[in-house]
Parts: C-alpha cells; structure tokens; sequence
C-alpha cells in the first residue's frame, strides 16, 4: 500500500552516498523577515487556510555525554504566518515538553521566539524576552510554555530551541503535516553506525528531499565511573546523515469514512533496533514477535497469571457452567457470565491494572483486565485460549513486521472449541458470543501465545447483510396499510443496542414516526432479540396512511431514516467532496437489500414509474440494482447495494463517489400517483 510503508535504516552498513529524491532546499535564518513576506493575502497551497507553515524544521543528532552515554540533541525552528484570528487559539501558545529518563531530565537550550508585524512598509520585531518563558508541570513532564505578544491578522511568528535528550535510544517523530499547511517542512537525522534505526514511514505525499550520506564524527563520552577520576573516551565513527522534506504540504483534515487520520499524515518514527560496537556481541532491542509474545506471557502486567492454575476461579467456573456438558455451551456460558457481571471502565488498553484476583473481587477494569480474566476461566475451564493484541480503528496502524507495542490498545480472546477458532470480547455488554464490534476490525491482529500468529480483522472481512421489506395493501378504510420488517446486520443490530441503552423502543418508534413525510400511524411495533445480543435485531411495525393529495409522489424506498450513521436509504452521496485525499474505509462490506410489494392507491393510477437499472463497481467490487415493475394494480420492487470490499484506495474514489451518486439519484426516485 502506499501507506504504513516501512524502511529498515541500516546505518551498520557502509553507505555510500544516496540521493532518492533531490530538489533546491529551503534555508531560512531566525529573524531574517523582509516586507515582502506579508505580501501574501492568501496562499495557493491553501487559499481558505487561517494560518500557514512557512518553514518548520528539525534536527537530531547523537552527542556523548557525562554520564558514559550518549544523548540525542533535538532542534526545532518554526516560521507561521497567522492570517486570520480563528488560527490565534491555537497558535499564540506553544508548549515545549521535557520528560524524565530515569534520573534525568530533558533539557533546553538557545529558546528564541519573536513576533513580526508590518507597520508603514516596515518590519516591526517582537521579541519574547526570557522572563516570559514559564514552567509548568504535568505528571512527571516539565512543561515550557511562552505565549506570543502583539498579534494582529497576517502577523509572522517565529520560534526556535535546542533540546537535549539525555537518553541515546529516543529520537523524536517528526510531522511534515499539521492542522495547517506548510509551504515547507524538513527532517535531518545523524546517526553513528553503531545505532541501527528503524525508520517507520506513513504518508502518502512525494518528497522534495529525500537524502541519504555517509560521513564521519567524533564522539566524546565522559565516563563518571572511572577508578580515582573520570575519564574521557574519544569514539570515532561513520555517520549516516538522512534527510527529509516536503514542500506544500496540505493540511490534516478529517474526511468521512475513515479509520483515523493520523494513518495518513506524512510523518517518520524512529526505533532503536541494535547496539554494534565494534569487538562487542551485538544488543538487540527491537525483538520478533515471538520474544515478545514471551515476554509479554511472563509480564505481570499481561501474561504471567495465565500460566497459573488460578484455583480461585474454580467456584466462578463452576457457577457459569451451571451443569452444560457440551464444550461450546460451557465456553459460551463463561463468556456470558464475564461479560454480564463485570464491567469495563476503560475501552483502550492492553495492560492489566492489577492482578487478576483483584479484578475478580472488584468486578470491574479495563479491557485488558475483562478479556484476560475471561481467558484465564476458559483456561481453567480446560480450553485452549490465549489473548490477542489488536489496535482499535480510531487507534491507528500496528506494523505486522515490527512489534511496537504501543500501537496496540486493545486485548480481546480467542477460544479453541473443536478445532474451531472464536474471539471473544467480554467487555462490551451488547456483544454476543463471537462477536465484535466493527472498531475491532482494523487489520491483522496478533495471537499472544508460543506461536504467535496473525488474525485477519481487516474490514473487508466483515459482510454486513441486512433485509428490509415492506408489503403495503388498499385496506376497508380507503387507508394504504401494510407491514415493515428489517432484518439488521451484526453491526447494526450491535449500533442499536448501543443507542437503545439511552433510550428506549417506544422513543425509538416515535423517532420513525417523526422521520415520515406523511401522516402515519404505527402499530405493533416492535424490536425483536434486543436483549439477545447472539440474534440479529428484526425492527417491525404495521403502517397505515391516507394518500389525499390529487397527486401524490411516493418514494418506494421510504424508510425510517432515524439513525444517520447507518441508513436504510442513502438521501445523499456520502462521498460529496470533488476529490480525497485519503482511502476510503468503511467499516464492513455492505449488502443490503429492500423489497416492496404495494397495490396501487384506490382511486389512483401510476402516472411516472422510475425505471429500472443495474450498474457495477469496478466490475467486481461491488453491485447496484434497482427493478421495478407493475402489474395491473400491484407494484412490486427489488432493490439491492453490494460492496465486496470496505476499503478503497484514492485512485478509486472518483469511480466509487459516480456510482453512489447513482444509487442516491435511483433511490431518491418517487412514484406518481394520479388521482383517477
């Protein structure tokens, strides 16, 4: 794809000098502004834009240090023109972070910032002087904060610092993309050979600069420990200088129908994955993931209690399986049994809180806590189960090569029964046994156990079916009457038994009948399985309206449009924008079909008819059908949407926003009644 791409920095080998993409660099000096930088009232990268990147640059470097180490030296210069006040909330305060590494803190150094209007054709500077730079704390990070003075509509602000990291392992993520555009923005790294970095590349923009070369350094670390005095070791290495850069870079905008931007915002992440020095065995930090599978079994904040016996648990067994014998029924039963007496206080983590035992007596925690407490049961129940280690769609990517742990945020259970595979999540109480909600669908998950395997959870893995049908007749009382029934989907029968929890079916039904055009009458109404979260939902009502109107435009696709997120007839195209930057992700694949069977209105006939149709995606990505027809008095209509995939790339989405636009025109159509 040409997201999530990966690149293995492997600064111990020679390198030659490498140039991948080169164009003219950018090279701006602190407080170098002339007249002509306020010339612009609007930029073309951007011509509604409230503020703009005009130069952002970064720069890390590794340097020995005092304490027999190295740190890595991070510098930042930010150039913004703020042309509208909207932007002045979120620009005119930056804060600077310093984190604590073991008994160290970060440090800055060489902090400048200045504000720069134009008065009488003149360049008037604002410096920030130091007594305005403050110091905040949050938790164990100090906080540098300044805010800029003298803003004024289309005024510049400019800042830079040092910061020294005394941690060798950490070099900063770098961001080509922020809530504005950027005219330009770069990255240099320089790393000794004896650091292997992994380089994690996301995005999907081309690069102005993207440069890679070998050169020669230095290193001069102070070693405290040495026997009467300290000492210094001179280290002469090769370096691999990497550099960066993005011109015109678009800003982050959330668009429909997508996991979480951040997927997609042309950024770098660095891992540490091996130390090499010269004469010594190499240490390696970034494991495969069958080491960390192990380790993760071993932790006491993940794994370690599930290789216990944990005879605690027995009487709780014992109580959910309640005399079954069948090996699905008693898995199903400890399942239930977690999912209806315990509750979930946090929805993203993977690490326990406490111990089992106390999860067990408290009855509730996270959903590492839930899900691994339902793992153990199983266990001791005498099944085959291990957790599994996925990230939320709102959470973003994981890497399937690479193990980084913390782009993982939830933990649910996979349950062997018969040499049939289950995964279970306890900790939400409208799911069934087998089930889960479409958030979990977000690419492969891992299996944490001694083989740990990937699991499919992409969305185009989930099908989502649903039925609707209504048969409408001319009844005694010159009323149209008839009855709805819809057949939901797994997902949709989940999505209503999450928004019923705040409401209830009588306030839904009210809600259906608000959403009608015309007068209606309800009757048996009803929800059918809305405590069974194993069942579909079935909504079903009887309908009865009076058509009065010498004409009167009937839209054979009526539907009781209540829940936006997921409608049973698409009023408008969901892809309206001109073009998309991003893929498109649905949730799950779609397949939904409507069926109406109506007499004509007594005293009326059919004056317009829509006409029929059927139109492919892509030849095999998916299907819309619309057939209808009459017989005499009778109409009978047959209309079904079919995706055969969730997820589709840029490229594709001027043909995908055609062939909604087409299914909106279709099921927007109405019937022409005319009074006889």
């Amino acid at each position: 794809m040409f997201f999530n791409r990966i690149t293995a920095l492997a600064i111990c080998l020679a390198l030659s000098t490498i140039t991948l993409c080169q164009k003219k660099e950018v090279k701006i000096k602190f407080g170098d502004i002339k007249a002509e930088d306020f010339k612009p009232q609007v930029y073309s990268v951007d011509s509604s834009a409230d503020a703009v990147y005009l130069y952002t640059a970064g720069s890390s470097y590794e340097e020995g240090n005092n304490n027999g180490a190295f740190s890595v030296v991070y510098k930042i210069h930010e150039r913004i023109r703020l042309l509208h006040k909207k932007s002045f909330d979120k620009l005119a305060t930056v804060n600077i972070p310093l984190f604590k590494h073991e008994n160290d803190i970060d440090k800055i150094s060489d902090l400048h910032a200045a504000t720069y209007n134009i008065q009488d054709g003149k360049v008037i500077t604002t410096n920030i002087e130091k007594n305005s730079f403050f110091k905040d704390k949050d938790g164990d990070a100090q906080i540098v904060k300044f805010t800029f003075p003298n803003l004024n509509e289309g005024c510049i602000i400019e800042y830079s610092y040092t910061k020294t990291i005394p941690f060798f392992a950490y070099i900063p993520s770098w961001s080509f993309q922020n809530d504005y555009p950027a005219l330009w923005s770069e990255y240099s790294i320089e790393i000794p050979q004896f650091f292997d970095f992994v380089v994690l590349t996301e995005g999907y923009l081309k690069p102005a600069i993207d440069t890679a070369s070998l050169s020669a350094n230095t290193f001069n670390v102070l070693d405290p420990s040495g026997i009467g005095a300290s000492r210094t070791m001179s280290i002469r290495s090769n370096t691999i200088i990497h550099k960066w850069a993005f011109a015109n870079t678009p800003a982050i905008k959330e668009e429909k129908y997508i996991t979480t931007v951040s997927n997609y915002i042309q950024k770098l992440e660095f891992q540490l994955s091996a130390i090499r020095f010269d004469g010594e065995q190499p240490v390696f930090y970034m494991n495969t993931w069958y080491e960390t599978a192990d380790k993760l079994l071993k932790a006491e904040y993940f794994g370690q209690d599930l290789s216990k016996e944990n005879g605690w648990l027995k009487d709780d067994v014992k109580t959910a399986v309640a005399g079954e014998t069948n090996a699905a029924g008693k898995a199903k039963n400890i399942y239930e049994f977690v999912r209806d007496n315990y509750s979930c206080t946090d929805h993203s983590d993977f690490e326990l809180s406490q111990p089992l035992k106390k999860i067990q007596q408290s009855k509730k925690g996270n959903v590492a806590d839930i899900n691994l407490l339902l793992t153990a049961m199983l266990r001791n129940a005498g099944f085959d189960a291990n957790p599994v280690l996925l990230s939320t769609r709102d959470h973003g990517k994981t890497y399937d090569i690479y193990p980084i742990l913390d782009k993982f945020n939830y933990v649910i259970c996979q349950v062997n029964i018969n040499d049939k595979f289950y995964l279970l999540d306890a900790a939400d109480p409208v799911l069934g046994f087998g089930k889960l909600g479409a958030d979990c669908y977000n690419g492969d998950a891992r299996i944490i156990a001694t083989n740990p395997l990937i699991v499919n959870l992409s969305a185009d893995s989930l099908h989502e079916s649903e039925t609707t049908s209504l048969f409408l007749m001319n009844d005694s009382n010159g009323k149209v009457s008839g009855t709805y029934n819809c057949s939901m989907g797994q997902i949709q029968s989940i999505n209503m038994r999450e928004k019923l929890k705040q409401s209830s079916p009588d306030d839904y039904f009210k809600d259906v009948k608000k959403s009608f055009s015309f007068e209606a009458e309800l009757n048996n109404a009803a929800i059918d399985s809305l405590k069974k979260p194993d069942m579909p939902i079935a909504v079903r009502y009887d309908i009865s309206f009076k058509p009065e109107d010498d004409i009167v435009y009937f839209n054979p696709m009526f539907s009781a449009d209540v829940y936006k997120d997921n409608p049973d007839v698409y009023k408008d195209n969901p892809f309206n924008a001109a073009q998309r930057l991003y893929p498109v992700e649905m949730p799950y694949c779609i397949d939904k079909t409507y069926i109406l069977n109506m007499a004509v209105p007594a005293g009326y006939k059919v004056d317009e008819l829509p006409k029929s149709s059927r139109v492919t995606l892509n030849e095999q990505d998916g299907m819309f059908e619309y057939l209808i027809q009459q017989n005499d008095d009778q109409i009978q209509m047959r209309c079904r949407i079919k995706l055969n995939k969730a997820n589709f790339d840029p490229e594709d989405y001027e043909t995908l926003r055609n062939f909604f636009a087409f299914v909106v025109e279709k099921e927007n159509e109405q019937i022409v009644f005319k009074k006889q």
